[in-house]
């Protein structure tokens, strides 16, 4: 019988961290879409706040599942059957991160400098980098389920030496 904190590996903290980011950055870039969509009516300053909302709080929440992905890379590398799927979902994150670093970093100056000029620009910059960060991500958690699923990461175990992979 495994004992009761046999749960709690360092490869599952990933797993249990992940989803959340996903979910609050995808949500943020639908609703600059409607921000788009309602920039001349009322509700647009309540839009535009809750995409700083849920920008700031998936950036933050994205660096802690990274950081916890980083942590289970060299236990999970040793028993999957293509490594290099790991590393293209390790690095398409990294990018994502960056990307969504850029709409948080565009997202501080627009809500510190108060130009009319500035603030559209800003407001552009980081509906943009949120649309370009959540094509990355989506495509990084796309490896991360291939990881998962094909690669004997979680779910499917491939027989000796990796037959039937």
């Amino acid at each position: 019988m495994e004992s009761p904190n046999s749960m709690w590996r360092t490869e599952l903290y990933h797993a249990a961290s992940v989803h959340f980011p996903i979910a609050v950055l995808s949500l943020a870039a639908v609703i600059a879409l409607m921000y788009l969509a309602c920039y001349k009516k009322k509700i647009a300053g309540n839009l535009r706040f809750t995409i700083s909302l849920l920008l700031w709080i998936g950036f933050i929440t994205f660096w802690v599942s990274y950081y916890t992905g980083k942590n289970a890379y060299p236990i999970v590398v040793r028993e999957i059957c293509n490594p290099q799927v790991l590393k293209a979902h390790l690095y398409w994150a990294y990018i994502s991160g960056y990307i969504f670093g850029a709409a948080f970093l565009l997202d501080i100056i627009r809500y510190f400098v108060k130009v009319r000029i500035i603030d559209v620009v800003m407001n552009v910059g980081v509906i943009l980098c949120l649309w370009a960060g959540t094509g990355i991500l989506a495509y990084a958690g796309h490896l991360g389920a291939s990881v998962v699923y094909e690669q004997a990461g979680g779910v499917n175990v491939p027989g000796e030496n990796c037959e039937g992979f």
